[in-house]
């Protein structure tokens, strides 16, 4: 098979590309991160291992682990994202980590061209990371340096270390949401202990990270949403009646969706002045009766009643579940449908209690002439918004 003729790139120095992309605004801010830990002690000096192997003295296929000056560094644009690098992510990462640690950036790889160039394959981020910290070229930096064999062609060359640094890519398992928290919590991130301490009042963990949990959450990313959107207040009040539901059982072990914690703090926000509306003129919390009714009560009450009221047919509907609420989510980008899907199970609630409400609407959260719901709905494309419409006035039932 012939070899395609490919564009190759002139190598590019990894310091000055940041030094030429990352704001001065942000390197201010990172001014007051240092590095945290120590680099590995007594390892010899990238330089002088250079030196030393300069002309005959140079040893084909060597390894050495050595301390490098991070302004030393290269990579190469011809098979390396480095023009593409994420200094946003290096940031992010400098912030969580609350400064450069040598001990998770581990060792970089690199290859020593016959020319003496260094060329990163792996080791791109961590080494803008220690600059953008330090903002000195001067740092040094854990290295594999690895001398590429004199008998190889340039091509050659480039095909070895692409193979580096794809495997590098191509090998690392991919982290699942459950696996970042987990990393995340333990090594004390701002974020993740947020979560966990948020979670942990229900009784919710995350990635078994809470002993003992009685409840457990894959989507808490959906739930750090619900708080930016709604409030972290009203994410509390979702979560304590949900899991409340549940407090007569020794072991619910029942999943929370994130999906359905964003909904239904988005209902009550956006809702707040029809459902509070309803409460003051029964002296009720309707958000709680509703979720006790659908969510726990209604199928073991009509099954009594069926048996109390012997000779008559009672229709049996089963309790629904967040994935009822939640059904269409993977359909349509957004919380919209989920949320008028507690709209219907809140209006037919309040109706069948016979509850008060402002009877200028046909029903408590009004759907045709409810100015919240079209103002909820506005920024929904024209053609869709019909259809999720149709969802505020169709009986929610559970999927079998």
């Amino acid at each position: 098979m012939t070899t395609p003729k490919m564009t190759i790139k002139d190598v590019v120095n990894v310091v000055k590309v940041a030094i030429d992309k990352v704001a001065d605004t942000t390197l201010k801010v990172l001014s007051s991160f240092n590095v945290i830990d120590s680099i590995v002690s007594n390892l010899p000096f990238m330089e002088d291992i250079l030196k030393s192997r300069k002309g005959d003295s140079y040893t084909d296929d060597e390894s050495i682990i050595v301390a490098a000056r991070i302004g030393d560094l290269l990579s190469d644009p011809t098979y390396n994202r480095i023009l593409e690098l994420s200094y946003g992510n290096c940031e992010r990462d400098i912030k969580n980590l609350k400064g450069f640690s040598h001990k998770a950036a581990g060792v970089l790889f690199a290859f020593v061209r016959p020319d003496g160039t260094v060329v990163l394959t792996q080791g791109n981020n961590r080494t803008t990371m220690l600059w953008m910290v330090t903002q000195d070229p001067n740092a040094r930096i854990a290295l594999n340096l690895n001398f590429h064999s004199r008998s190889l062609s340039f091509d050659d060359m480039l095909q070895a270390e692409s193979n580096n640094h794809r495997a590098d890519c191509a090998n690392r398992t991919t982290q699942t949401l459950l696996d970042k928290f987990k990393s995340a919590v333990h090594s004390q991130q701002d974020w993740a202990i947020k979560m966990f301490n948020l979670l942990k009042e229900y009784g919710i963990g995350i990635a078994d990270t809470l002993p003992n949990a009685r409840f457990s959450c894959k989507s808490y990313g959906s739930i750090t949403k619900a708080e930016a959107e709604s409030s972290p207040d009203v994410v509390k009040r979702v979560l304590k009646e949900f899991t409340s539901l549940y407090d007569e059982d020794k072991n619910p072990n029942v999943e929370i969706l994130g999906n359905f914690v964003r909904a239904a703090s988005e209902f009550l926000t956006v809702f707040s002045k029809h459902i509070n509306d309803v409460d003051v003129k029964n002296n009720c919390d309707s958000f709680s009766e509703m979720l006790k009714w659908y969510f726990r009560d209604m199928e073991p009450t009509l099954r009594n009643l069926r048996v109390q009221q012997i000779g008559i047919k009672i229709a049996i509907r089963q309790n629904i579940t967040q994935e009822d609420i939640c059904i269409s989510s993977g359909l349509f980008k957004g919380n919209q449908v989920s949320v008028c899907r507690l709209i219907s199970i809140y209006n037919e609630f309040v109706d069948s209690q016979e509850w008060e409400f402002n009877k200028t609407y046909d029903t408590a959260i009004p759907i045709i002439a409810g100015v919240s719901l079209a103002s909820y709905l506005a920024k929904v494309e024209p053609i869709l918004r019909n259809g999720i419409i149709e969802y505020a006035k169709t009986p929610v039932v559970h999927a079998k």
